[in-house]
């Protein structure tokens, strides 16, 4: 085989690979956008479009309140254990729903940090102009989110509670590279109207993983955007909150890298800090806690900052 024919055929196989990595991401497109028309037969909206068993709510009628904000691809269900015991212990408790989350598709494309951050903010106004004092519980990316507020002194609550908050993604099931780096790629190649699906289960060590259908496991490619760029924000800031912080953390997390919040609240500077590890527990921690243990601790750190029943 002369030269010229053995670069010929290098030249076509490397045509070949190249014209299926560029058809890989339609074909993905495509197959997403099957399976979530699919996963939309499966559930029941409302009349204004959200997921029936996603609906906030609210419970009790004490002194204090608590505002409960859920993390990506969740909703207020994901409170719905912790919710009930923390109003029957004399609370007023407020699962918020984050603008977007558990809506259609198309509402989700136009979604903001700064609708997210708007939302929690008027939660916690709404609930300070009849309360005496607001805690924040946040699980996940709402830790995140709240977490970024109260560092710019934007979160007007009395205390706060992270649940495996979402600094920085695992990359315990990437394959290869770093998560982050599976993202920056697939922002690159990825059509600008791609559906993604999150293909893991609940990661709960203790209860069972919820199905798909009482979830929010599809989102477009612009709410990863988001949710990668309040990482980016919560990295460029100052470990400083002037409120006290309960940090829980689960014995093993696989969606979320447990280290990088042990280093934050290492570095963290607040009134008073506390953190505890829920051993046995998966990173849904809101639902793979044991309830009444968890329930009687918050209780007690509450009444030490304050916020009594």
């Amino acid at each position: 085989m002369n030269k010229q024919t053995h670069t010929k055929i290098w030249l076509r196989r490397l045509g070949c690979i190249s014209s299926t990595l560029l058809l890989l991401p339609f074909c993905s497109c495509a197959v997403f956008s099957y399976r979530y028309h699919s996963w939309e037969k499966k559930v029941t909206r409302t009349p204004d479009g959200v997921l029936d068993f996603a609906q906030a709510s609210t419970r009790g009628n004490g002194n204090h309140a608590l505002l409960l904000v859920h993390g990506f691809g969740d909703g207020p269900h994901v409170w719905k254990t912790l919710a009930p015991e923390l109003a029957q212990r004399g609370y007023t408790v407020r699962a918020m729903r984050l603008p977007g989350w558990n809506e259609p598709i198309e509402n989700k494309r136009t979604i903001t940090l700064e609708d997210w951050e708007h939302a929690i903010q008027q939660e916690v106004q709404t609930l300070k102009e009849s309360h005496a004092r607001v805690g924040v519980l946040a699980h996940s990316m709402g830790g995140c989110l709240v977490t970024v507020l109260a560092q710019k002194n934007q979160l007007d609550a009395d205390a706060l509670v992270l649940y495996a908050p979402m600094f920085e993604v695992s990359s315990a099931r990437s394959p290869v590279l770093k998560t982050s780096t599976w993202f920056k790629i697939g922002d690159r190649i990825l059509p600008e109207r791609m559906i993604i699906e999150s293909l893991f289960a609940d990661h709960a060590r203790v209860n069972a993983p919820r199905p798909k259908t009482r979830r929010d496991p599809f989102s477009p490619l612009n709410i990863f955007r988001l949710l990668y760029a309040e990482m980016d924000r919560f990295d460029a800031q100052t470990p400083v909150i002037s409120i006290p912080v309960r940090l829980i953390l689960p014995g093993k997390d696989r969606v979320v890298r447990s280290q990088r919040s042990r280093e934050w609240f290492e570095a963290l500077e607040a009134e008073s800090k506390t953190l505890h590890e829920e051993t046995t527990a998966g990173h849904v921690l809101p639902l793979d806690v044991d309830v009444l243990a968890e329930v009687d601790r918050l209780v007690i750190w509450l009444l030490e900052q304050g916020i009594a029943p």
